[in-house]
């Protein structure tokens, strides 16, 4: 049997598989593109007869939805400079500096990761209505880090103990400062778990609606998504969620299918030995 006879199965396997998980995205990329009466009444539902671009129009020119962006992105870049500084700063202390139980603290970040979001609920609400920070972006810029940090240092410790000693030493020999060595050293060959982290937490942004929705309320403070889904959806504007939700999503799954492979290295690096 030649080579290709026997692979059949797996592709097809595979392509089914990969038909099955975009098909979603197809279907709303295509209703994004359709008057609101032929969304789920008329017409082809993998392929628009033609492209109804006002739905795109009226998103863009909506102060509205400009809000939403904004939140969005301000939350995001906030969460990512806070995340990757910090799981940076503590993998590499945790690695080189010998902290005093580094691989318990490390174990104990990493559980912290694991717990339920309803755990950390009443506590967060409380710290956070107490500073006064509730229906503001800012709660969420203090909430997000807080998820992404315990991963974010596990992983950068544990791609640090695989790198050699000799590596740091050497520097330090050479005058290097902690500064120096963290940016010119082992920050670039820590890119792939670097990239990891970034990833992580921009999943973490754009797919969170218990936190976003619980801590904003109010719609004008509110990230994309959770304004697209506490929005009420009726025939006249289903359009418009379909179009806000298409912008919100493509940027984050090309990033992710363009740095698949380096996510992958990145998250193989953070086997704890």
């Amino acid at each position: 049997m030649s080579r290709a006879l026997k692979q059949a199965p797996w592709l097809i396997f595979l392509a089914l598989l990969l038909i099955f998980a975009l098909a979603p995205f197809e279907w709303m990329l295509v209703a994004s593109l359709k008057p609101a009466d032929e969304q789920l009444i008329r017409g082809n539902p993998w392929w628009p007869d033609s492209p109804y671009w006002a739905n795109y129009t009226n998103l863009l020119g909506s102060h509205t939805f400009q809000h939403w962006l904004a939140n969005t992105t301000l939350v995001m870049t906030s969460t990512l400079a806070i995340s990757v500084v910090a799981s940076l700063l503590a993998g590499y202390a945790l690695a080189y500096l010998e902290v005093p139980f580094s691989r318990g603290i490390v174990v104990a970040l990493f559980a912290t990761y694991l717990l339920p979001q309803g755990v950390l609920f009443l506590p967060l609400v409380t710290m956070l209505s107490q500073l006064h920070l509730l229906n503001s972006p800012l709660a969420l810029i203090l909430t997000y880090p807080s998820l992404v940090i315990p991963f974010g240092t596990w992983v950068l410790w544990s791609f640090f103990r695989g790198l050699p000693r000799d590596l740091i030493d050497q520097a330090r020999v050479e005058g290097a400062r902690t500064g120096d060595i963290l940016l010119k050293v082992v920050g670039p060959v820590a890119a792939p778990a670097l990239a990891a982290v970034l990833l992580f937490g921009l999943a973490i942004v754009f797919n969170d609606y218990f936190y976003a929705f619980a801590f904003v309320s109010d719609e004008s403070a509110q990230t994309l998504v959770a304004a697209v889904g506490s929005t009420s959806v009726d025939i006249s504007d289903s359009g418009f969620i379909f179009a806000a939700v298409t912008i919100g999503v493509a940027p984050v799954a090309l990033l992710c299918a363009f740095f698949a492979d380096v996510y992958a290295r990145g998250l193989g690096a953070g086997v704890i030995d």
